[in-house]
């Protein structure tokens, strides 16, 4: 199914600390245009030196889930996940944003190298902003259809 991809507009007084919401906006589009991500992400110069990167689920059962600090906290995240899974697509489907939050909604699928089963779902970003760098990020996502393609059948 085709989802129409849709943007909010923001208000042009609006700021991420030091970085116009615009200029967050537009970032944010850009990093999630580019493949692969996780290399855009790295080198856009937003993460602050003590960003906190997390991710949903038990690192049990999903390797990369968890609490990653710094940027080389969340390039060991891109790794665990990288490790683990092939995404097949990964399509930034609507942003939305307000004075201080960048929220991504991503329809996203691939498979788990390790198995060969497949996932699919939606995964909900959000990018918290202070003084124009991304110090919070949340990844909201359907665990258990990553937990199910991980598994042996």
């Amino acid at each position: 199914m085709d989802v129409p991809r849709r943007d909010t507009t923001p208000e042009p007084d609006a700021s991420h600390g030091s970085l116009p919401l615009n200029d967050a906006l537009a970032a944010i589009r850009s990093i999630h245009a580019q493949r692969p991500y996780s290399r855009a992400l790295l080198a856009s110069g937003l993460l602050h030196d003590e960003v906190e990167w997390l991710a949903a689920g038990s690192p049990a059962e999903l390797p990369w889930a968890g609490r990653h600090v710094g940027p080389d906290g969340v390039k060991r995240f891109f790794h665990l996940l990288a490790e683990s899974t092939t995404y097949e697509g990964f399509d930034m489907q609507h942003v939305v944003a307000d004075a201080s939050t960048v929220v991504a909604i991503i329809d996203a699928w691939g498979f788990a190298k390790a198995t060969g089963r497949t996932f699919r779902g939606t995964i909900v970003r959000i990018y918290a902003f202070r003084d124009g760098k991304i110090v919070k990020v949340r990844n909201i996502y359907d665990t258990a259809a990553y937990v199910a393609a991980l598994r042996a059948a």
